[in-house]
């Protein structure tokens, strides 16, 4: 991050926004403000504080722990503060016998007003500088994928019913009402949502959000994920974004549609002079992406059950492949209608993955592919299951990693990607995640005494 990034970063609120967030919180009747940052493992934390507050933590920021942000791992205590970007002040919807309430997104900061090396959203922030400074306007939209079950945490470990309505055995009313508030509720919120439907799994949805440009979009992913819970829970249901809940159903994922723009001029960077073709610059993308795809592994598809959802297939890509139509690619890119932006749409991420960091790895790798002028190899269209591993290895198509571990260490190995998120954030990463992997595989499962336990 060069210093007239960090100046920019840093640099005070106007009195003016401050005076117009204040005011917008009085005339409605905010009681308490969530000052909300990400840690770096993917979860969203927040710090409440009550309305008069508000001013001051505008103008000054808010001081506070720092560890928070290490994702699960206390190591040392670091004086931090949390300085409130005021364009994603939203209120949330009032709740009957509820203080009314809105949320501001934050930057975190150190004592001398500096941003911090471990705050996933400065890091996304750097790397679209980046791509604004090369010309390049970066927009996603996203299809996000998610169940909806009973309330109690212990039907999790029960299989699915196979009926359309959901293992949890209720009507489609249910289902439907719950979609119907999440969108109206993040409508109200100001949240660029599209439509949500039944997906194939039963009691399995998918919820849409239009393209959208700069730190926003992940901002609403995390919005997006709060409001599918909340409403969930105030229906007696959970939403879990497990990206394989259940061995006998399709896993979740977060497909990113991409869009490359000229910054100066608006036009669509990725159509090449024919309808369907592809630019130079799109086939530089995808090679990008493609080379770092491994690299990427670990901070698209941070969990140890992500790689139970790309192991079990059902259009989830195991294999280091693109294509224009197969669902079972790493990267596809989906017929463009005339005068329809293309998209590259990137099929490895989950919803349990940090939405900043996820980006700014994809963009990072899109941008060392444009800088780098490589040649991704042809597309791969036909269905992967007719081809063994070997056959797709010498076709050009290697494997994804196939556990955390796995994927740690194509991260460690990967220097643009650890580049692209910094120092403190990828040794903090590898901390947190080998921790979880280590954990995960000292534990004995219900299935290891099933299977062994007799013999």
């Amino acid at each position: 991050m060069n210093m007239v990034e960090i100046d920019l970063l840093s640099a005070p609120t106007s009195p003016e926004v401050i005076a117009e967030t204040v005011d917008r919180a009085s005339r409605s009747g905010i009681a308490l403000v969530d000052l909300q940052f990400s840690d770096i493992g993917g979860g969203i934390k927040a710090l409440t504080i009550p309305v008069n507050l508000l001013q001051q933590t505008l103008e000054r920021g808010y001081r506070f722990d720092g560890s928070a942000l290490a994702g699960g791992v206390r190591l040392v205590e670091l004086d931090l503060y949390l300085r409130p970007d005021p364009s994603t002040f939203a209120i949330l919807p009032g709740r009957e016998g509820q203080l009314r309430r809105a949320q501001l997104f934050c930057w975190v900061l150190r004592r001398d007003g500096q941003p911090f090396p471990g705050d996933p959203r400065a890091t996304l922030e750097r790397v679209l500088r980046q791509a604004a400074a090369a010309g390049f306007d970066y927009q996603l939209g996203v299809e996000m994928e998610f169940y909806i079950l009973n309330g109690s945490p212990t039907d999790l470990t029960l299989l699915p019913a196979k009926d359309a309505a959901g293992y949890f055995d209720v009507g489609e009313d249910i289902l439907a009402g719950t979609r119907d508030e999440i969108l109206a509720t993040l409508h109200e919120m100001g949240v660029s949502v599209g439509g949500a439907h039944h997906e194939t799994g039963p009691g399995q949805q998918e919820l849409d959000l239009f393209h959208a440009g700069g730190i926003n979009v992940a901002d609403q992913i995390i919005t997006t994920r709060q409001t599918i819970r909340s409403v969930a829970q105030r229906r007696g249901l959970r939403a879990t974004f497990m990206p394989k809940p259940f061995a006998d159903a399709p896993g979740s994922g977060m497909h990113l549609f991409q869009r490359l723009a000229s910054l100066e001029s608006g036009e669509d960077l990725l159509r090449g002079p024919t309808a369907n073709d592809l630019s130079a610059t799109a086939r530089h993308l995808i090679a990008g992406q493609l080379a770092h795809a491994s690299g990427m592994s670990a901070v698209l598809c941070t969990t140890v059950n992500s790689y139970k959802r790309l192991a079990a297939g059902h259009r989830a890509p195991r294999h280091v492949t693109w294509a224009r139509v197969t669902q079972g690619s790493f990267i596809r890119v989906p017929s463009a209608a005339p005068g329809v932006e293309t998209d590259i749409e990137l099929r490895c991420p989950d919803a349990m993955a940090n939405p900043y960091l996820a980006i700014a790895a994809s963009l990072g790798a899109a941008l060392d592919g444009i800088r780098q002028a490589d040649e991704p190899p042809g597309p791969l269209d036909e269905n992967l299951v007719t081809f063994d591993d070997d056959e797709l290895l010498r076709l050009g198509a290697p494997l994804l990693p196939s556990t955390l571990g796995e994927a740690l260490e194509a991260f460690a190995r990967d220097d643009t990607v650890r580049a692209v998120l910094g120092d403190y954030i990828s040794e903090q990463l590898l901390a947190v995640k080998r921790a979880e992997w280590t954990e995960y595989r000292r534990h004995v499962s219900p299935w290891e005494h099933l299977r062994y336990g007799d013999v």
